[in-house]
């Protein structure tokens, strides 16, 4: 019998190797099917919206679950039905984007925003994927969404858009072209009283921010109260900064070979890279498969 009543997991730099190739691995897909055969639950757990999981995770059948952007989100994988739904209030959403831009201090900002499933880019945020891609690096999250041509919108003003939404984003995502930028906006963004924010650091040129409280790990509780599930026999897998909240849950958090160090530092396991199947082998390890 399986220790696990349901696994989480993360897609981009935990079951997606590839930025520009929205697939897992055979093993890591045969692994997930095999536990799931068995009886257990799975769940995607991602910062992206529900409509950027891209077609191969949309039609894997042993999913059950999307926990999105960041776990504003939580809905049934089979029938759409949202169970848990927290927005950034309105107001807080606008003071936000306008104590980011202050801050920047003219350094280039490219806002992406994210609500009821859409994904909206500015034109900053573009242009900062053209230059990295001319210079042959990767921007994963930007980089597997328009190689997978998911239906993106192009936003002129991330506070514009904000101006118009009835209750407000799910998520923001600010991200800066020098790494020193992010890590100057983002310590005046926590010391600034902002405490009615969750604040995640993905890499070392973005940060995302959701409602106060809103993480994966909170919306993984949510689901598994929903579902009758004692949280210890959950497992979650991540890699980045958007998956920590896991660690403050009774639930097993399994970090990846190439997660960030903080990020291994704070989980109750860690599995070998995305790039070694690690998702798979834990499970194979952990559950007999």
């Amino acid at each position: 019998m399986s220790r696990f009543d349901i696994i989480a997991f993360d897609l981009d730099g935990t079951i997606f190797p590839e930025p520009h190739k929205e697939e897992m691995a055979p093993r890591v897909e045969r692994a997930l099917q095999a536990a799931h055969d068995a009886g257990v639950l799975t769940a995607v757990a991602s910062g992206r919206p529900t409509g950027m999981l891209g077609p191969h995770i949309s039609n894997l059948p042993f999913v059950d679950w999307h926990i999105t952007v960041n776990g504003a989100c939580v809905s049934n994988a089979k029938t759409g039905t949202i169970i848990s739904q927290r927005t950034l209030p309105q107001v807080d959403a606008l003071a936000t984007i306008d104590f980011i831009n202050r801050a920047a201090n003219g350094a280039h900002v490219g806002w992406s925003l994210f609500s009821a499933g859409t994904s909206f880019f500015d034109r900053n945020l573009l242009t900062l994927f053209d230059r990295h891609e001319q210079a042959g690096e990767s921007f994963s999250f930007v980089e597997s969404a328009l190689a997978a041509g998911n239906d993106i919108q192009e936003m002129s003003s991330a506070r514009d858009l904000t101006a118009r939404l009835a209750a407000g984003p799910d998520k923001l995502g600010a991200r800066f072209e020098d790494p020193a930028d992010t890590a100057r906006v983002l310590a005046e963004l926590k010391n600034s009283g902002h405490d009615t924010l969750e604040i995640a650091q993905v890499g070392p040129d973005e940060i995302e921010i959701t409602r106060t409280g809103v993480g994966k790990g909170s919306a993984l509780s949510i689901l598994c109260n929903e579902l009758g599930i004692d949280e210890r026999r959950a497992v979650a897998f991540g890699d980045s900064g958007n998956d920590a909240s896991f660690a403050d849950t009774p639930c097993t958090f399994v970090a990846m070979g190439n997660a960030d160090e903080h990020i291994k530092a704070i989980a109750d396991d860690i599995a070998p890279s995305v790039r070694e199947d690690g998702v798979a082998v834990w499970l194979e390890q952990h559950l007999g498969l």
